[in-house]
C-alpha cells in the first residue's frame, strides 16, 4: 500500500491563526489540491473556537501538546538548558510522520498564488537525507525553512534529534539555523536541492536585497509569498498604502473572499505575534542620573528638575519688544454697571448697534496696505493687496492653461 503525499504546516499560538486558516482555504478553495491538509497543532495554545476553525479546512490535525514536543528533543533540553527551544524545533516533528510519503512544509505566513501539485510528482524520488528549499534572499547560500519539501523517516528524525543535542547546532537559534547546520553546511550542501526563489518569494519592505528589475521580470510566475518579519498582513489592512509591490494585497483579498464579517472581526482582534510579546524595562537616560542634589538646589527657580544639557535649553526669559497699540489701561473703566451708564452713552450703543444690524457700517477689515506699516522705500512699490488677488487667481490659471492644453491633444 502506497503512502499518501500531504501539505503541512505548523501552528502554535493564536497570532498565526488567520494564516493557516487563508493558507488552508487557498489550496482547496481556489487551487484545488488533490492532497490533504494537515497541521501540527498545539491545542494547549488556542481557544475551542479557534479549533474549530482548523477543524472545518484541515483534514488532519496532529496535536504536538508540552509532553509530545518535550519527549524528543529532552535531550535538548537537559544539554542546552533552554525549554523555549521546544517550541521552536517542533518543527522538526515533520521528520517523524512516517505514514506519509512526501511532505511539502509550509510556513503559516505563506500565501500560494499558483497550485504547487507538481512539486509532489517532481520530487518523488527525493532521498529522505535531502531536502527541497529556496534559498534565502537575505543570505543566497542559506535556505530559507519557510517552504520546504523532505521525505519523513525515523532514521533521520533520530539523528536530527542527536543533532540539535550538540553544540553549535543552531547559528540563529532556531530551526532554520539547525536544517542548514544539518542538510546544507555539514553536507557542504550535497542535501540541499535548490527550490526556484519562485516559490518561495519574500517581500521585504526595507528593500534590503530586493531585486525590482528582477521582480517585475518573474512578477507573473511568482508561485508563492511567504510574508517574514514581524509585520503580517493580518495586522493592518494596508500595511503600505503607497508602496506600489504592496503584496499584502493579496493576502487580504483571499482573506475577505473566504470568511464573512463576523469572523473576521474575532480573527483580527488577536495578538499580532510573538514580537510583541516581548517585555521591555523603562529606559533612562544618562544625563537623568547621577545629578548631585545639592547642585539642583543651587539652581534658579527657573529651571526644571533636571538643569538643561542641550542649546535650546538654555533659554533666558525676555519681555516682548513689540506690542499692540491698545488704549492706555487709564481710558478702560470695567467697574461701572450696565444699568448706570448714562443716558447718552445708552443712546450711542443702541445707533451704533442699529448702524451694523442694518449693514449700514462696513465691518470688513481694513486693506492688508492699512494694516502694516512700510518704512522702507521698497517697500512702498509693493502693494499687498494687488498681490493678493494675483495670487488668488493662480490656481484657475493652472486650471485654464491645463485644459487648454489637453483640448489641443
Amino acid at each position: 500500500m502506497s503512502k499518501e503525499s500531504a501539505y503541512v504546516t505548523l501552528l502554535t499560538n493564536e497570532s498565526y491563526l488567520p494564516g493557516a486558516l487563508t493558507l488552508a482555504k487557498k489550496l482547496k478553495t481556489d487551487l484545488k489540491t488533490v492532497h490533504k491538509l494537515i497541521v501540527l497543532l498545539d491545542k494547549s495554545a488556542l481557544s475551542d473556537h479557534s479549533i474549530e476553525l482548523i477543524e472545518q479546512v484541515y483534514d488532519e490535525i496532529i496535536p504536538i501538546d508540552d509532553k509530545l514536543i518535550n519527549a524528543p528533543l529532552a535531550k535538548v533540553v537537559d544539554q542546552l538548558g533552554r525549554e523555549e527551544l521546544s517550541i521552536t524545533f517542533s518543527k522538526l516533528l515533520l521528520w517523524n510522520q512516517h505514514n506519509y510519503d512526501t511532505l511539502i512544509y509550509l510556513d503559516s505566513d505563506t500565501l500560494p498564488l499558483k497550485s504547487l501539485d507538481g512539486l509532489f510528482e517532481k520530487y518523488k524520488d527525493l532521498k529522505s537525507t535531502q531536502i527541497v528549499a529556496s534559498p534565502d534572499s537575505g543570505w543566497p547560500d542559506i535556505f530559507n525553512s519557510g517552504v520546504l519539501i523532505l521525505k519523513p523517516d525515523p532514521e533521520v528524525f533520530d539523528k536530527l534529534i542527536e543533532f540539535s543535542a550538540t553544540d553549535n547546532s543552531t547559528f540563529d537559534g532556531a530551526d532554520q539555523g539547525l536544517l542548514n547546520e544539518f542538510f546544507n553546511i555539514s553536507s557542504s550542501g550535497s542535501n540541499w536541492l535548490r527550490l526556484p526563489y519562485l516559490f518561495n518569494v519574500t517581500p521585504n519592505y526595507t528593500n534590503a536585497y530586493q531585486y525590482y528589475p528582477a521582480l517585475l521580470r518573474f512578477f507573473d510566475q511568482i508561485h508563492l509569498l511567504h510574508f517574514i518579519g514581524k509585520f503580517k498582513p493580518w495586522h493592518a489592512e494596508d500595511i503600505l498604502s503607497s508602496d506600489l509591490n504592496n503584496f499584502h494585497n493579496f493576502w487580504w483579498a483571499d482573506f475577505n473572499k473566504f470568511y464573512t464579517t463576523d469572523i473576521k472581526s474575532k480573527l483580527l482582534s488577536l495578538p499580532k505575534g510573538e514580537a510583541y510579546n516581548l517585555k521591555f524595562g523603562k529606559y533612562t537616560n544618562a544625563w537623568d542620573s547621577g545629578i548631585n542634589p545639592d547642585f539642583i538646589s543651587a539652581l534658579p527657580p527657573s529651571y526644571s528638575q533636571n538643569p538643561p544639557i542641550f542649546p535650546w535649553e538654555h533659554k533666558e526669559e525676555r519681555q516682548p519688544t513689540r506690542v499692540f497699540d491698545d488704549p492706555p489701561s487709564s481710558e478702560i473703566d470695567d467697574s461701572t454697571p450696565v444699568d448706570k451708564v448714562d443716558a447718552k452713552s445708552k443712546s450711542e450703543i443702541e445707533t451704533l448697534s442699529s448702524s451694523l444690524s442694518s449693514s449700514k457700517i462696513s465691518t470688513k477689515s481694513p486693506p492688508l496696505s492699512k494694516s502694516y506699516g512700510f518704512d522702507k522705500t521698497s517697500d512702498k512699490k509693493f502693494n499687498p493687496d494687488k498681490s493678493l488677488e494675483e495670487v488668488a487667481k493662480l490656481p484657475l490659471k493652472f486650471l485654464t492653461k491645463h485644459k487648454q492644453k489637453k483640448d489641443d491633444n
